[in-house]
């Protein structure tokens, strides 16, 4: 299980002034940990469960208390025969009480440090999430980046395109139909690629809507960055959902600390046992009546039995044990939907790259058309319309390439996230992958 907060340690570890020419997404997920409300959301039950807990566990201290008692009497009395009197009464005393048995207290205790252990796990939880959710986003925008470049590539080739076709149109080697067909590509390319700036854009925005600035310039992936494996079956991936997923460990926390509030309840039927220390000085008696100044001390054992209470502590103990199995089963629900991310992730991870390596494919083959029917179309065996098809066929190749490669990272990121094994190495391995981002 997840305990030791690791990621948070190696944000720790790492912080210190950073010079990048372009920001990395280690970078944006440090801003992004400092600016989402979820994270200080989640950071503040934790404390929350830690000051309920050091609350529960001062309940298991002696309890010293101090009162004094300073008055100004007057008897007046109805016979004659006795004379008024006035006078001054002081009392002062000192009682220390410590709980020997008191099982709700005990319960209480117990409770409160499994809401702990819930709450940390919540935030790491939490952490995970937001990971996942700024790689995605930063993938995001590198994939529209990327199609706003070939957007441009394109853009660039048709006009290329345009201008050889103008000049076989004027030495009538080519029908009006090329040329018109070609104008008209250009000008839908152009279209593209006001679209392809929005779409970059508002990707950005995307992620500043996580780190709370603008979001700079991104450093792209590396060309020739190694792609993590899919290593081990399905199997083994659920395997380790089941025993380090962090939101299954605050779920089955959270059973604990139901089963200890079962106790807590139950610990009214319980009698209770306090020792019980005292001393007291007083000038005044009963009644507040004057007397000599004398010291009094007492030892003593409190005992209180509860015997009939109306039925409340009954009823309490009946919500404390339905509590106790709505998280059971609320534990189960997490549990079925985390094998489900889980086998997902392995399924979209397993995919993804088998997209990579046939869309790789894909583009070869249709740079090896496209360069084959611009030659074509020089010797007047193809139309124009027949290189700007194989033209933009290599663009929605490279872009079917860009996405899979994308899709494979981010399904890696959330095997790794569902799995509970997204730790200090992980983080690193993001920023490997990316173009050197610190001068």
């Amino acid at each position: 299980m997840l305990r030791q907060l690791s990621l948070l340690t190696v944000l720790i570890s790492v912080a210190g002034p950073v010079f990048a020419a372009a920001t990395g997404l280690f970078e944006i997920y440090t801003q992004a940990l400092q600016a989402d409300p979820r994270i200080p959301i989640a950071q503040q039950k934790v404390e929350v469960g830690k000051a309920q807990a050091d609350s529960a566990f001062g309940a298991l201290l002696p309890q010293a208390s101090f009162s004094a008692s300073l008055s100004d009497n007057e008897v007046q009395f109805d016979s004659d025969l006795v004379e008024d009197r006035s006078y001054n009464g002081e009392r002062y005393s000192v009682q220390v009480r410590q709980m020997l048995f008191n099982w709700r207290t005990l319960s209480t205790r117990a409770r409160t440090k499994q809401v702990v252990a819930q709450r940390e796990s919540e935030l790491l939880d939490v952490m995970s999430i937001l990971l996942v959710d700024v790689s995605e986003r930063y993938f995001r925008v590198l994939l529209a980046q990327g199609d706003l470049e070939l957007k441009q590539a394109e853009l660039e080739l048709v006009q290329q395109q345009l201008r050889q076709t103008e000049e076989l149109y004027k030495r009538k080697l080519v029908r009006i139909t090329d040329l018109l067909e070609t104008q008209a590509r250009a000008d839908r390319v152009r279209t593209d690629l006001i679209e392809a700036e929005n779409n970059v854009a508002l990707a950005r925005e995307s992620v500043s809507e996580l780190t709370g600035t603008t979001v700079g310039d991104l450093a792209p992936i590396k060309e020739d960055f190694t792609l993590p494996q899919l290593a081990n079956t399905m199997e083994y991936w659920t395997g380790l959902a089941t025993s380090n997923n962090a939101l299954l460990a605050s779920k089955h926390e959270a059973v604990l600390a139901a089963e200890e509030a079962v106790e807590e309840q139950k610990g009214g039927h319980y009698p209770t046992v306090d020792l019980i220390l005292s001393g007291q000085r007083s000038d005044v008696g009963f009644d507040n009546q004057s007397s000599p100044k004398r010291d009094t001390q007492y030892v003593g054992i409190d005992i209180n039995l509860p015997i009939y209470s109306g039925g409340s502590t009954s009823a309490r103990v009946r919500e404390a044990w339905a509590q106790y199995y709505i998280a059971r089963e609320e534990e189960e629900a997490a549990r079925r939907e985390v094998l489900k991310r889980t086998r997902e992730a392995w399924l979209n991870t397993r995919s993804s790259r088998r997209r990579i390596d046939s869309a790789d494919l894909s583009v070869q083959s249709a740079a090896k058309s496209y360069e084959a029917m611009s030659k074509s179309f020089t010797y007047g065996t193809v139309t124009a319309t027949d290189v700007l098809e194989a033209l933009r066929g290599q663009t929605l190749a490279q872009r079917d390439y860009q996405d899979a490669l994308y899709s494979y990272l981010v399904n890696w990121m959330a095997l790794k996230r569902e799995s509970g094994s997204l730790d200090a190495d992980g983080l690193r391995q993001l920023d490997d992958w990316l173009i050197s981002s610190h001068l």
